[in-house]
C-alpha cells in the first residue's frame, strides 16, 4: 500500500436479519475491499441482491463523490485528513486499523507466566502434552514448501476469492531472508507454520505469513493455528535483540474475532505505526432504520480520543441495551464511551 493510494467504491444491496431491503457503501482505500467492506456487509446483510465496485480516482474524487453516496450504511476509509474534511457531526470516527503487540523486553518467564492468560498456559501445556512443538528454519525449500502447501490454501479457504497476500518472490526477499520461519510438529509431522521478519532497528519481530497444511480445519481445530502463536510468543521472549512481537492487526469492530482471540496472548492494542495508521474510518448512517442501529450496537468500534489514546465506543436507543457483553478490556484501550442513537 502506498501514501496515496487509489480509493475504490463498491456497493452492496440486499436484506437484513430485520427483513429490511437495504444497501451498504464502502468507499476507500483499495485494502478495506477485503477486510471493512466483506465484514460490513457480513454483519448488515443477510441476503445480498447485487454488488458493485469500480475505481474513483484520487482524493478529489473521493470528496466529490462521498456526499451523493446512497446507502442505509456508509463507510468511508481515508487519510486522516481527508477524513476530516468530509466528517459531519452525526458521522460515528474510528481508526482503520489496530495492531496487538506484546512487549517481550522482559524476558521469557515475564511473558510466559505473567502476560500469557492462565487459560492459554494450559492450553500451552496441553498441547505440548498432546504433541505440538516447534523449531525454525532458515532453509530455501521449507520456506517455499510452507507458502505454496499451507500459506496459499490457508488463504484460500479464509477468503476464497478476496484471497491476498504478499506475492512468493517478494515473501522469500523482504520478509523470509531478512526473518525466521517457524515450524508447527504435531507428534513429528509438519501441519503449520508462520513467516515473520525482524526489523533490526526497532527489535521487533512482525508476525506476516500464516499457514495450516493444505489448509485444512483438521489441523486447526487440533490446535496447530494457536500453537503457531504459542511459538512465535516463546521465540521472541527468549531473544535477546527482540522487544517486542507484533502479531499485526485487524479491523476496529470489537467484535472481530481476531482481536479477542489475540488479546489472550498479552497483546497491547496500538495504532500502528504504518499507513493504516495514517487512515480513519467514518461511518455514515444515512438512515437510522432498526437494522442500522442493530448493527452499531452489536458491533461497537474502537476510535481515538481527543488526547490520541484508543478508546471503545458502544452504542444503544431505548429499544436496544449497551452490548456490554462485548468486552473491550485490553491494554492500550483506555476508555469507553456511551453513544445514544436518538441522539445522533
Amino acid at each position: 500500500m502506498n501514501d496515496n493510494p487509489d480509493y475504490f467504491l463498491r456497493e452492496n444491496s440486499g436484506t437484513t436479519e430485520l427483513g429490511e431491503s437495504a444497501r451498504t457503501a464502502y468507499l476507500g482505500v483499495k485494502e478495506g475491499l477485503t477486510y471493512i467492506a466483506p465484514f460490513v456487509e457480513d454483519r448488515f446483510l443477510t441476503e445480498r441482491a447485487g454488488e458493485r465496485t469500480a475505481p474513483v480516482g484520487d482524493s478529489p474524487g473521493l470528496a466529490k463523490l462521498w456526499p451523493s453516496v446512497d446507502a442505509d450504511l456508509a463507510i468511508l476509509v481515508a487519510p486522516t485528513d481527508v477524513v476530516d474534511s468530509l466528517a459531519e457531526p452525526r458521522d460515528i470516527r474510528a481508526v482503520s486499523r489496530i495492531h496487538q503487540v506484546v512487549d517481550t523486553s522482559r524476558g521469557h518467564e515475564h511473558v510466559m507466566t505473567q502476560l500469557l492468560s492462565r487459560r492459554e498456559g494450559r492450553r500451552r501445556r496441553n498441547a505440548e502434552r498432546a504433541g505440538f512443538t516447534y523449531d525454525v528454519s532458515h532453509r530455501d525449500e521449507d520456506f517455499y514448501e510452507f507458502y505454496r502447501t499451507m500459506h496459499v490454501p490457508t488463504m484460500h479457504t479464509r477468503y476464497a476469492d478476496r484471497a491476498r497476500s504478499v506475492e512468493e518472490e517478494q515473501a522469500f526477499r523482504t520478509l523470509f531472508r531478512e526473518g525466521v520461519l517457524f515450524r508447527v510438529l504435531q507428534s513429528g509431522e509438519w501441519v503449520a507454520g508462520s513467516v515473520c521478519h525482524i526489523d533490526r532497528e526497532s527489535r521487533t519481530l512482525n508476525a506476516r505469513l500464516i499457514g495450516i497444511k493444505g489448509g485444512s480445519d483438521t489441523y486447526r481445530e487440533a490446535g496447530a493455528q494457536t500453537y503457531i502463536y504459542y511459538a512465535n510468543l516463546d521465540w521472541a521472549a527468549s531473544q535477546d535483540s527482540i522487544d517486542t512481537l507484533d502479531f499485526q492487526g485487524c479491523e476496529p469492530f470489537l467484535t472481530k474475532g481476531t482481536f479477542q482471540y489475540k488479546k489472550r496472548f498479552g497483546t497491547t492494542a496500538v495504532i500502528p505505526d504504518n499507513v493504516f495508521g495514517r487512515l480513519r474510518m467514518l461511518i455514515r448512517p444515512n438512515a437510522l432504520t432498526p437494522s442500522v442501529r442493530r448493527f452499531l450496537v452489536n458491533n461497537p468500534v474502537i476510535g481515538v480520543s481527543s488526547s490520541g489514546e484508543l478508546v471503545a465506543k458502544y452504542f444503544y436507543d431505548q429499544d436496544n441495551p449497551l452490548r456490554t457483553d462485548i468486552h473491550h478490556n485490553s491494554p492500550g484501550i483506555t476508555d469507553s464511551v456511551s453513544i445514544n442513537l436518538d441522539e445522533l
